[in-house]
């Protein structure tokens, strides 16, 4: 009978590209030939008998005829329908092989091709004729293809189906296949290729592949720590962040660790999986981890507890590293407060001004407001820095003087700074009840980048000008000295006269006569006058002077007399002499001319009325000792008091002495 294949194939191997041509209907004819000869046999013997009788040889020969026709019929049968079924199976494997997607190839022992399908011609297009030798020429440029393919088909001839996938490029050709060898049942050597084009498979694969080591990449190498636990606190998930945080080896993590073991204080009466006590479907817990050596963090974690179908629970934990954060913290409030005592502890008065009305540079003086002021200012003006901040700038500035600052701090563009300084005099008036405080300063303005805030630095020069003061003061103290020091070369020549005629006289007045006596005293007068110019030439010329040692007593004798006629009748003059008195080096003329100075400022502090004590002692300390403006250091002194009744001097003009 015939057999129908098409719903098989139709079903299993389908070709959406084109259809396969319906079989052709056969009539089975196989019974009919053999009753055909059957009754052809049978009539021949009919004939026979009609025509003459037969004997029993005949009959004999004729019935063995007649069996062996029956066995001929037989096999002829039985070879035709061998034949018949053969046919039928080559024809539905031939069409399985043309409705496979794949390329098929079936060679023999010798490699010879016995059959391929168009799949597989197709294949071999431009390459060669379909063959396995064809089939190996698409992997020449892979020296390993040769190797591969002699493994698959000695793999076959042992009975086993084996594969694998090749790389084939031929002329620019690029494409992955993927080469399968089975061995054909009952055909010793016979091997069934199979070559599918898994380019699009591979491809998308190799995709997938990169996708996850990315993902696996991002993960071990994320800022983060992830982790995930079973209902029995193990991890079944960590990445590299967190295993190197906690200094343990991922393996090891993942494969004895479990959560509260890497937890400083881990929470009680809490399950194994928990972060706190009670437990909480999201739990969100700052703590310190710790790690195998012992070193702990601080970290921040947010996990969720998921129940999957089962019962068991599984968590999703994200920990972030706080340790980092806190050390920038640290070192964010260590920058502000370095600031701050740059900002405090500048030597400059420091002030930021900003316009409350708009974020542009401060042009006019009445929305400027002090939004800042360091404490160095705040001592410039005698008040507190707090009380100082929020007022307006024109508290500090009077108007004219606002009116020519301000166009020339809105010329300064924003991060840079003003070219040179101006100088301003500020003003500050704590309360009504205060006096104002003004101090002249140098002025440097600067603009700031972002939002043109205009900072303001104040150098107070008050001490400068005093000292430009002082200086102007000792150039006319110079010309003065060189003044002094033209009359005083005048004078000493008119001295010298007066001492060369004194000399005269004392030739002719002797010891005994009345006039010795005021002309001894007109000499020595004219001496101590011819040493105070010598004091006025060495100081006009700045020559150093010479101290020589002297005894005070004797010194304080000769000026005894002097002194008493500068003073005044009005006035007593006590002088104590110390017993013993070192000798001491002094310029006598400076020291003479220090008493006569003390003596006058005496007596007009008392009005030509009151009493002058001079006292003479040995003075010895162990110790440096600290004076009005210099250091006493240790040894043996002679001290010398010069006290008056007078009114004294004020306590602000004592440091001026």
């Amino acid at each position: 009978m015939d057999i129908d294949n098409r719903e098989f194939i139709a079903r299993h191997h389908k070709t959406p590209d084109s259809q396969l041509p319906p079989l052709p209907q056969k009539r089975d004819m196989k019974a009919l030939l053999v009753i055909g000869m059957l009754f052809l046999f049978a009539s021949i013997l009919v004939f026979i008998a009609l025509v003459e009788p037969l004997t029993e040889n005949v009959k004999a020969v004729a019935g063995g005829a007649f069996i062996v026709t029956c066995i001929v019929a037989f096999f002829v049968h039985k070879s035709y329908t061998r034949y018949s079924s053969n046919e039928q199976e080559l024809d539905l494997v031939r069409r399985v092989m043309e409705g496979s997607r794949g390329a098929r190839l079936m060679t023999d022992s010798a490699d010879n091709t016995l059959y391929y399908n168009k799949n597989f011609e197709y294949l071999c297009r431009g390459v060669g004729a379909p063959s396995y030798k064809t089939l190996v020429r698409l992997f020449k440029n892979n020296e390993e293809a040769t190797a591969h393919f002699s493994q698959l088909a000695d793999q076959a001839h042992r009975g086993l189906t084996d594969s694998i996938e090749l790389f084939s490029k031929y002329e620019d050709h690029e494409r992955w296949l993927h080469v399968t060898a089975q061995p054909i049942a009952g055909r010793a050597g016979f091997i069934h290729w199979r070559v599918d084009d898994v380019t699009e498979k591979y491809t998308l694969d190799r995709a997938i592949r990169e996708e996850r080591e990315k993902l696996i990449d991002f993960t071990d190498n994320a800022p983060v720590g992830f982790f995930s636990v079973n209902e029995h606190g193990r991890f079944i998930f960590a990445n590299a962040t967190l295993a190197r945080w906690l200094g343990e080896d991922l393996n090891r993590l993942l494969t004895q660790g479990s959560l509260h073991t890497y937890l400083a204080e881990p929470p009680k009466d809490a399950a194994p999986y928990d972060l706190i006590a009670g437990g909480r479907t999201r739990q969100i817990a700052e703590l310190k981890m710790k790690g195998t050596a012992g070193e702990t963090f601080l970290a921040s974690i947010n996990q969720i507890v998921v129940k999957d179908e089962q019962g068991g629970i599984r968590t999703r934990a994200v920990v972030h590293d706080r340790t980092a954060e806190r050390e920038m913290r640290q070192a964010l409030q260590a920058s502000e407060d370095r600031f701050q005592r740059f900002f405090e502890e500048a030597p400059v008065g420091i002030m930021l001004i900003r316009d409350k009305n708009s974020d542009e540079p401060p042009l006019n003086n009445e929305s400027n407001i002090i939004a800042d002021c360091n404490n160095t200012l705040a001592g410039m003006l005698g008040d507190k820095a707090i009380l100082i901040e929020g007022q307006k700038l024109e508290k500090l500035i009077d108007d004219e003087t606002l009116l020519s600052i301000m166009p020339a701090i809105a010329k300064i563009p924003k991060g840079k700074q003003m070219e040179a300084p101006i100088e301003v005099t500020i003003h500050w008036k704590a309360n009504e009840n205060s006096e104002t405080i003004y101090i002249d300063t140098q002025m440097h303005a600067r603009r700031f980048r972002k939002d043109g805030s205009v900072v303001l630095h104040f150098i107070d020069i008050s001490e400068q000008r005093q000292l430009e003061a002082q200086f102007a003061q000792g150039q006319k103290m110079q010309a003065i000295g060189q003044l002094a020091g033209g009359v005083a070369h005048d004078f000493n020549n008119l001295l010298t006269a007066i001492i060369g005629f004194c000399d005269l006289l004392l030739l002719r007045h002797k010891p005994g006569d009345p006039s010795f006596g005021d002309i001894m005293q007109i000499k020595q007068n004219s001496n101590r006058a011819a040493n105070l110019v010598g004091q006025l030439l060495a100081f006009s010329r700045q020559q150093t002077l010479r101290p020589r040692v002297h005894d005070l007593a004797d010194i304080l004798v000769d000026l005894n007399h002097l002194i008493r006629r500068l003073i005044g009748a009005g006035i007593e003059l006590d002088v104590i002499h110390g017993q013993e008195l070192k000798l001491v080096k002094i310029d006598q003329t400076q020291f003479e001319q220090v008493f006569v100075n003390l003596a006058v400022n005496a007596r007009d502090a008392m009005n030509n009325s009151g009493e002058i004590t001079i006292a003479t002692e040995n003075f010895t300390i162990r110790k440096p000792k600290e004076l009005v403006s210099e250091e006493l250091p240790p040894g043996h002194w002679v001290k010398i008091s010069f006290t008056d009744t007078g009114c004294g001097i004020e306590k602000g003009n004592l440091s001026r002495i």
